[in-house]
């Protein structure tokens, strides 16, 4: 199931839980984790001038990321607090989809920062440290402390 031009629900669920809900699994992810994750990504393409590939889940496509959207009991990296395990958080990775080239994450995360006002008025609420999360971008809608200075929380892992 296409949930916008760029994104299907299987890269937002574990392979398990498609398996079992198949489009019904979009039940269990946050909307605007997803408006913000499609945002970016067209947000970093303009920047950057060319197109990009975000990758989050890849099983469906036979990548081998299976944990990196919403995270179920029983299975790997699975924490009952985290915002994983409720839909409200993505992991994602970013390429050059003419040359397969990673996108400098830093830069990335720079974007991001620079734009934060865009994206909290998206939903996004947190985002995690480069100095933890240094090949990925982790971002959520957690409720925070800075809920009304329309600023992305950074936080440790």
């Amino acid at each position: 199931m296409k949930l916008n031009p760029r994104f299907s629900i299987q890269e937002y669920v574990p392979k398990s839980v498609y398996e079992k809900y198949g489009d019904k699994s979009v039940r269990f992810i946050s909307t605007a984790l997803i408006k913000a994750d499609y945002q970016l990504l067209k947000d970093l393409e303009k920047h950057y001038g060319r197109d990009i590939i975000c990758s989050i889940n890849t099983w469906a496509f036979g990548g081998d990321r299976n944990y990196s959207g919403l995270r179920v009991e029983g299975e790997p990296y699975y924490r009952p607090l985290s915002l994983h395990s409720s839909g409200s958080a993505s992991d994602k990775i970013f390429t050059f989809k003419d040359t397969g080239a990673r996108v400098d994450n830093k830069k990335i995360y720079e974007f991001i920062i620079a734009n934060e006002v865009k994206y909290y008025d998206l939903g996004i609420r947190r985002m995690e440290d480069i100095r933890d999360a240094s090949s990925w971008i982790h971002w959520d809608t957690c409720w925070t402390p800075n809920a009304y200075t329309k600023m992305i929380q950074i936080v440790r892992a």
